[in-house]
């Protein structure tokens, strides 16, 4: 069985991407074919999930331990133990996985004592660099704990995708770990940081972007927090302080028009407008050459029309995209988000 994991709510739309599958807990989708690779609406995947049942923690870990022993001494690289529990659970079934992850460990430790070795903390993968290394040689044990005597196990090497990336993410539930930070105008900052992740990279010291929709200056905060140069294009001002950062040029102007004199290094928006709009504002600064790297939003009013998202990937890629991803980042509401590289 193939599981995949997406925000409580999102069901619905990763079930239309999923002909035939099941909702077997909040923001958690069954589907017994396995046919897409990469939905937009689904941010984890657990390959080849298999069902325990036991009646305490250290009953757990000993069944879950003989369906991953082999796979962890086959493997030769590092992995990482997610421990589980579906979306918006209370803190029982948390607190059950994380003590199944908790003797899991202590099995390996004492009966594959060099194997056990192998297992990275999730801070190596904490930041986006660091989630880039993430790949092939890597394995990924999944602890799913559906009930307190229910677990779905999942062992499995992540697998390249067509368009770039892999089918597996890194970060427990793929929701990459955003930071707090109280210095951006509003909380938009967040999936621009989440972004990032996604798309391996960010920008570097010096490195020239160009926001557009930037008010009030979410996104632009965090572009000048790495120190990037950028042209925040809005009908609207920026808030006072980020408007005088000596690093910012401010263009008051229609977002969906304007064009740099040159080709920028990240190309970032989080325009409030029709789906139709913002994906052929990414289609037109790829095919343009405008920018290496994209990140756009694309919001949506209902819980329909997203249909329009499909062979968006491709439509990219023929646009010059060589790194193309669409998908529902945790942070995001009822909306998506373009990542793309060129």
């Amino acid at each position: 069985m193939r599981l995949y994991l997406c925000s409580a709510g999102s069901e619905p739309a990763l079930q239309e991407e999923l002909p035939g599958s099941r909702v077997l807990a909040p923001g958690v989708v069954a589907d017994a074919a396995g046919a897409a690779a990469d939905p937009v609406f689904a941010r984890q995947v657990l390959p080849d999930a298999r069902e325990v049942q036991a009646a305490s923690v250290r009953l757990l870990a000993e069944a879950a331990y003989g369906l991953v022993e082999a796979t962890i001494d086959r493997a030769t690289g590092p992995f990482l133990i997610h421990d589980l529990a579906p979306a918006d659970s209370g803190p029982g079934l948390p607190s059950r996985a994380r003590g199944v992850a908790r003797e899991l460990r202590a099995l390996l430790a004492a009966r594959r004592k060099r194997a056990s070795r192998r297992e990275r903390p999730l801070e190596d993968v904490a930041r986006p660099a660091g989630a880039a290394n993430f790949g092939q040689a890597w394995l990924l044990v999944q602890l799913l704990a559906l009930s307190a005597d229910r677990l779905l196990v999942s062992a499995a090497a992540p697998q390249p995708l067509r368009r770039g990336g892999f089918d597996l993410a890194p970060w427990p539930r793929g929701d990459a770990p955003v930071a707090v930070d109280r210095a951006p105008p509003s909380r938009a900052y967040q999936k621009l940081e989440e972004a990032f992740f996604w798309v391996g990279a960010e920008p570097r010291q010096g490195e020239r972007s160009v926001d557009l929709g930037a008010s009030p200056g979410g996104w632009t905060a965090t572009l000048l927090k790495r120190g990037a140069q950028v042209i925040a294009v809005d009908r609207a001002p920026l808030e006072p302080p980020l408007a005088r950062d000596a690093r910012v040029t401010t263009v008051i102007g229609n977002a969906f028009t304007y064009q740099p004199a040159r080709a920028v290094d990240w190309m970032v928006s989080d325009v409030v407008c029709e789906p139709p709009r913002s994906l052929d504002l990414a289609q037109r600064w790829l095919a343009a050459g405008l920018c290496r790297n994209l990140i756009v939003t694309v919001k949506f009013k209902g819980r329909t029309g997203y249909r329009i998202l499909e062979g968006v990937p491709d439509r990219l890629a023929a646009a010059g995209a060589g790194f193309v991803r669409v998908k529902q980042l945790a942070h995001n509401k009822n909306e998506v988000t373009i990542l793309a590289r060129r």
